[in-house]
């Protein structure tokens, strides 16, 4: 008798390869978009924490520019960038004179030598430019222009603070400060950073 020959395989086992080939094209597909996505959001919040960081230089150059100036504070200075009395802000509390396209003047309460330019590299420095501007104000916290009030300035020793004096001493009220940082960076984006601080 004989012997039964193995009969002959109909491609089926090409069919699952093909299948299985498919499902791994996607599922290499959907991992390498997923890593892209991954390496953008790590772009961006390294990017947001530059900006964060550029903002410091223009708090610290507003801080020291009134701690520095000679200038009556009870009255708005245009060369400091200052207003003696409470700006208006939007819903936000953003100043609403930083909220333009391009605020070189900061509405009539700065001037544009008190914006920092991050867009070109300086001569002496090597570094790659920031492509970054800086805009920023500062606001006494105080309902008018004039002599400091308690009853209409928001007042350092009106915050809560620990701990009393020496001797029992009260300290003399200071005026509360508002610098309000705008940051235009790359590609359109655009952040917005406060600090208060008493002098």
């Amino acid at each position: 008798m004989p012997s039964q020959l193995p009969q002959r395989e109909r491609g089926v086992i090409m069919v699952i390869a093909l299948i299985t080939l498919a499902i791994m094209m996607i599922g290499a597909v959907a991992a390498l978009r997923s890593m892209s996505a991954s390496l953008s959001m790590a772009g961006n919040i390294g990017f947001k924490r530059d900006m964060a960081n550029q903002a410091e230089r223009a708090i610290r150059a507003a801080m020291t520019a009134l701690n520095s100036s000679s200038a009556d504070l009870t009255a708005s200075q245009t060369s400091l960038n200052y207003s003696a009395a409470m700006l208006s802000t939007s819903v936000e509390s953003i100043p609403t004179v930083l909220l333009g396209s391009s605020p070189s003047t900061v509405g009539g309460y700065g001037v544009a030598g008190n914006v920092i330019d991050l867009t070109s590299a300086s001569s002496s420095s090597t570094t790659v430019p920031l492509n970054m501007k800086l805009y920023y104000v500062v606001d006494r916290l105080c309902q008018s222009a004039g002599a400091m009030s308690s009853d209409t300035c928001l007042t350092s020793s009106s915050l809560t603070q620990g701990g009393k004096k020496v001797g029992g001493l009260t300290e003399e009220p200071k005026p509360v400060y508002r610098v309000t940082v705008r940051v235009d960076g790359p590609r359109d984006s655009q952040s917005f950073y406060q600090a208060t601080f008493s002098n």
